[in-house]
């Protein structure tokens, strides 16, 4: 349990090969310092040169930008951003195939990551000086883009901005921004993806789904319904600060309003002794592929004392096998209120899919605040993990990462480092529900209404899981 060995999500390397580009109408020039700033000024117009093959290791995009404004403006002042699903590759690689005047070379390529309905990808078009101005009303030429994933097949229909036209229209799901901006800022053009729900899996529940489903309803950990399905660590031990005291009486069940929630607790005073972490799995170990899902309030103020930044703690949801398996396995959602894994202080969640032979892991590092409530929707299949955050997909793990065996389901809190000793402080993180679907994918909307529908049955607990 940590960051393991991490992937980078820094950009992929510029792959350029060089051929033909561009139509440059010159004419009344803008000045650099002046903004024109509509998010209309300009219009995409795409084809795809590749629409017979939507499933294959290439995506090949004809793509001209019209200029809707009554000045000329240089290219170099915008850029023209292609969002994407990466389908778990490993290697995205853009390439500008072919453009007419001058050429290629006024051109190059960079990408990026995202988190939005249909992309986590984008690939970035940008223009030098070379490229020109475009006219008042003018179009360029086509530009061939393509992007290559180090030859994986993936799945281009899941991508925001695919269409398979084969003569160029106007297509909004290309976007148009100001030279420089963040990935969704200085719009200039086009309509950005959302940050709402991913579209549904395509494959159906079964009609007798397997579901685990639980409410947290009960009137303490003691209760018999609880430890028939939860086991409430005591043991000594490793993830955490060595000497620490992993505390029953850290787990508790708490009112708020009419719903009853499960909180887990982690307090120091700076000192090993005085370090308690608490932890609660499931008593069966028979959760692998489908969907795990729970809705949580992470939390970066204490619960009681004095927020210590150096006090560096976990707040978790994961999913694993024990750890001395030859088939280890693990999923995690790692939340660091304080920072920390070389992250300063800066609030991150890490997204981790540990590797069944112990030799490598990959994550997604969310460097900002997550205090409050999240659903988490992770979807574990044989080709691989792919992980959700309100219904946006933000980490998707190769098949490497699926797990051989069973798992447990699991929520933790423990502390990384230890800020100075003194007072106490209480940190804290609330579980709404957690809810399982065996062999199935469903989306975030579908969570919702599953766990809406056993509720309003007055279902505080399922278990058809064999």
């Amino acid at each position: 349990m940590g960051p393991g060995a991490l992937r980078g999500k820094d950009q992929e390397p510029m792959k350029t090969i060089w051929k033909q580009s561009l139509l440059a109408a010159m004419s009344l020039v803008v000045p650099l310092s002046e903004s024109l700033a509509g998010t209309a000024d300009f219009t995409v117009q795409y084809q795809n040169y590749n629409a017979a093959g939507p499933n294959d290791d290439i995506i090949e995009a004809g793509i001209q930008v019209r200029n809707n404004t009554s000045a000329a403006i240089p290219l170099s002042n915008i850029v023209v951003r292609y969002w994407l699903t990466k389908n778990g590759a490993s290697t995205v690689a853009p390439a500008c195939w072919w453009w007419n005047a001058p050429d290629c070379s006024a051109i190059s390529l960079t990408t990026g990551s995202a988190s939005a309905s249909g992309a986590d990808q984008y690939v970035e078009i940008r223009f030098t000086s070379a490229a020109g101005s475009l006219a008042a009303g003018a179009t360029t030429a086509p530009i061939d883009l393509g992007v290559t994933f180090g030859g994986a097949a993936v799945n281009e229909t899941d991508d925001y901005s695919y269409g398979n036209q084969t003569a160029p229209t106007d297509w909004s799901r290309i976007t148009v921004h100001d030279a420089g901006s963040a990935p969704t800022g200085g719009l200039r053009g086009g309509t950005l993806p959302t940050g709402g729900t991913t579209p549904p899996p395509t494959d159906p529940p079964p009609s007798n789904l397997a579901e685990f489903f639980d409410d947290f309803t009960y009137s303490g950990t003691g209760d018999a319904a609880f430890t028939n399905l939860w086991n409430v660590r005591t043991y000594a031990g490793g993830p955490g600060v060595s000497g620490a005291t992993w505390s029953a009486s850290n787990i508790s069940m708490v009112t708020e309003g009419s719903d009853r929630l499960m909180r887990l607790r982690a307090s120091t005073n700076g000192t090993a002794a005085g370090t308690t972490h608490s932890e609660v799995l499931t008593q069966a170990q028979k959760f692998r592929f489908g969907t795990y899902a729970t809705r949580m309030r992470f939390r970066d103020t204490p619960l009681s004392g004095t927020r210590v930044f150096a006090d560096k703690y976990v707040e978790t949801f994961f999913a694993l096998t024990p750890y001395s398996s030859p088939s280890y396995s693990e999923q995690d959602y790692e939340y660091l209120p304080n920072g920390g894994w070389g992250q300063g202080n800066t609030p991150t969640m890490f997204i981790t899919s540990f590797d069944k032979n112990k030799t490598a892991s990959t994550s997604a590092r969310l460097g900002y605040s997550h205090d409050g409530w999240h659903t988490l929707v992770l979807h574990v299949r044989p080709t691989g993990n792919v992980y959700h955050i309100d219904g946006v997909e933000r980490a998707n793990h190769s098949s490497q990462f699926s797990p051989l065996i069973n798992q447990f389901l699991d929520f933790q809190m423990w502390f990384i480092e230890l800020g100075p000793s003194g007072g106490a402080r209480t940190y804290f993180e609330d579980v709404d529900w957690v809810y399982f679907a065996k062999d199935a994918y469903l989306d975030t909307n579908t969570v919702n209404s599953k766990v809406s529908s056993l509720r309003s049955a007055s279902v505080p607990r399922k278990d058809t899981v064999p």
